[in-house]
């Protein structure tokens, strides 16, 4: 005679391997959330230190002193924008007034056709170099960033991941202290 009994899982059984899952996935769930915040951060960063290196290729080679940061600027900032069609960057030159320079460049050759966003970088006219930059996909973002220098440059790794929580992501080179 044949056994009848059949085999398979039990109700029971099945439950308890559906709570398991349900408890791993409630303990890896937030950390993969932090994962890739912090892939967005670094992103971020990363397209920050791309325009810190445009705005610098560009000023030398273009000539820093074929550019007018404005008489007097302790500040001088230079704003990078994409162009609504998408088919130049504009870089514009900012005195302490923050008003726009009639001087602008393109900088489509150094940063590539595939940039997007919003950046702006402090320049120090002593030095001849940009000291600070920030990189994000839209103005608000980049506003979170701070409005000087020093708020770029004393900006903190936690600052930057709480307000990465907050849905701000925005990038600083050099890359925020550690706190």
């Amino acid at each position: 005679m044949r056994n009848s009994k059949v085999k398979g899982f039990t109700l029971i059984e099945l439950i308890v391997v559906i709570a398991i899952i349900g408890v791993l996935a409630a303990i890896l769930v937030p950390s993969m959330l932090g994962y890739v915040r912090n892939a967005r951060i670094s992103s971020a960063n990363a397209n920050a230190k791309q325009v810190h290196t445009a705005v610098s290729s560009a000023l030398t080679q273009l000539g820093i002193s074929n550019y007018d940061f404005g008489t007097g600027a302790k500040d001088p900032s230079v704003g990078v924008k994409l162009s609504a069609d998408k088919k130049s960057i504009v870089c514009d030159f900012q005195d302490v007034k923050n008003k726009p320079s009639d001087d602008g460049m393109d900088l489509i050759s150094y940063l590539g056709e595939n940039f997007s966003g919003e950046g702006k970088a402090y320049f120090n006219k002593a030095t001849y170099s940009v000291y600070a930059a920030a990189w994000a996909a839209n103005s608000t973002d980049l506003g979170k960033a701070g409005s000087s220098k020093d708020d770029y440059v004393n900006k903190t790794e936690q600052a930057q991941k709480s307000d990465a929580k907050a849905g701000n992501i925005y990038g600083i080179f050099p890359a925020p202290k550690l706190s």
